[in-house]
């Protein structure tokens, strides 16, 4: 037996004793009598009313979903992190990966679970209300909301780095204007952008290509050691690199989404298995080349590279590379970057009264949350490996390891290696979570430290002046 079995075929044999709170404390238009397990039923739950299955996914079309998240742009720094742990990153996308095809597993048991109990469309909200109560649901949210922050931010600083290809600007302008545009873009409902997912993923794959496909053109190749040199700073970034690779992967509160519109249990169970599992060999395949081809040139967001040497000098037709890769981010980007940010304004107008329940924010709502993440990216665009592992250690720790999990273990209440595997997971994410915090109090020590040095230093300095004066005096 795989360790994913007892994941898949868990299911709560009893509703846990806070349970039955949840059809007070979550909205009752989402509660429905019908207490049915069958996921294949027409009158679903987790739909909230009887939708024919010909206008719901397929597993196919759930898996291509769920690979278009995965397929992000955080996944353009990732190999930077073989320069950073040499060919160990290989190992750490398998294990990052691993862990959130797991981790989505539970995920779904404790949603399915809570469809089985009544709640219709069960979200992360009703998760954390269902596990540790009421009071928890409104940290999910804004730890949510944070997150798609954070993926605004890192979209905006994408967006200026391919506006460079295109438009010879400074990159506070680039990002500026990128801005501008999205907020044009912004008048467009979601469901426009839905019908231009393919592009996305499309273009993903063009910008690894045209990667690739530079480094083949090269001169020459790097082709770097096998085993990395342990003599540097190799351990002290493992932590990051994992950090990097749990942000880029864990794309869990979409989940949520896709459930609802997907066919039945069995055919999101095979689409999440096979998603995390396409993301697993495309990562590490084309981060390996790039990584084979470029060695320690690469830069920490792999556009750079691209129509370079090892030296970073532009190659013959590669100015022609890096407009091609240019216009495929900004597509990327600009079809995606929308409905990632929108939720962000319909939350914070609906929070001051200004906009209804079933209204989605336009432009002038949309100004705001644009013009904030632009001055985040204007800060981080020098930093995206720091912001990505910073996000990756809070906030993505908690919405892949730490909420899943418990609600698993709270709402399911496996045994045996599911018990196990979940707990390890808890754990993980709490280690992520507070070695931020641990990090900031060792360098304010170590910050102390120096002071104190420092004025050690002086002190001596300032006696040795001294001392020839008082001599003469004496």
């Amino acid at each position: 037996m795989t360790l994913a079995e007892p994941l898949l075929h868990a299911w709560p044999s009893e509703v846990p004793s806070h349970l039955p709170n949840v059809k007070t404390d979550v909205a009752q238009a989402k509660l429905t009598p019908n207490h049915s397990t069958d996921s294949d039923n027409s009158e679903d739950v987790a739909t909230g009313k009887g939708v024919p299955d010909t206008k719901r996914m397929t597993g196919a079309e759930a898996t291509f979903t769920l690979v278009s998240f995965l397929l992000n742009v955080a996944m353009f720094t990732l190999p930077f992190c073989f320069v950073r742990v040499g060919w160990l990153a290989a190992f750490l996308i398998m294990l990052t990966g691993s862990i959130c095809m797991l981790a989505a597993l539970m995920l779904q048991e404790a949603l399915y679970a809570l469809v089985g109990h009544g709640v219709r469309c069960p979200d992360y909200s009703d998760l954390a209300t269902a596990a540790l109560g009421p009071a928890y649901a409104s940290l999910a949210q804004l730890v949510a909301l944070a997150e798609l922050a954070i993926y605004g931010s890192n979209s905006v600083i994408n967006l200026g780095n391919a506006a460079m290809a295109v438009c010879p600007l400074s990159r506070n302008s680039r990002i500026l204007a990128g801005c501008m545009l999205c907020l044009l873009l912004s008048a467009f409902s979601d469901r426009a952008f839905a019908y231009i997912n393919l592009i996305s993923s499309a273009a993903s794959i063009a910008i690894l290509g045209l990667l690739l496909y530079g480094g083949w053109q090269a001169s020459e190749w790097a082709m770097p050691d096998t085993i990395p040199d342990t003599s540097t700073d190799f351990w002290h970034y493992i932590p990051s690199c994992f950090a990097m690779m749990l942000f880029t992967a864990g794309t869990h509160p979409l989940i949520c989404g896709v459930m609802h519109t997907t066919r039945s249990y069995m055919e999101l169970r095979r689409a999440i298995l096979s998603a995390w599992t396409i993301y697993t060999a495309v990562t590490v395949l084309c981060a390996g080349l790039a990584y084979q081809m470029y060695g320690s040139s690469l830069q920490p967001f792999a556009m750079d590279n691209i129509g370079r040497d090892l030296q970073l000098h532009l190659q013959e037709g590669g100015a022609k590379l890096k407009v091609a890769a240019g216009v495929w981010m900004a597509i990327k980007v600009l079809v995606g970057i929308v409905p990632i940010t929108r939720p962000l304004a319909n939350a914070y107008a609906r929070k001051m009264s200004w906009l209804g329940q079933d209204e989605a924010s336009g432009p002038l709502l949309m100004l705001p949350v644009l013009l904030s993440l632009a001055a985040a990216a204007v800060f981080f665009a020098e930093r995206i490996e720091a912001l990505e592992s910073m996000a990756g250690c809070t906030v993505t720790s908690f919405n892949v390891l730490l909420l899943p999990a418990i609600s698993y273990l709270l709402i399911c209440k496996p045994s045996g290696a599911s018990y196990c595997c979940a707990v390890s997971f808890v754990v993980l994410g709490a280690v992520l979570a507070l070695s931020p915090m641990a990090y900031v109090i060792w360098r304010t020590a170590s910050g102390f430290e120096d002071i104190t040095r420092s004025f050690h230093s002086m002190a001596e300095a300032m006696s040795a002046l001294v001392r020839p004066w008082l001599a003469a005096e004496s």
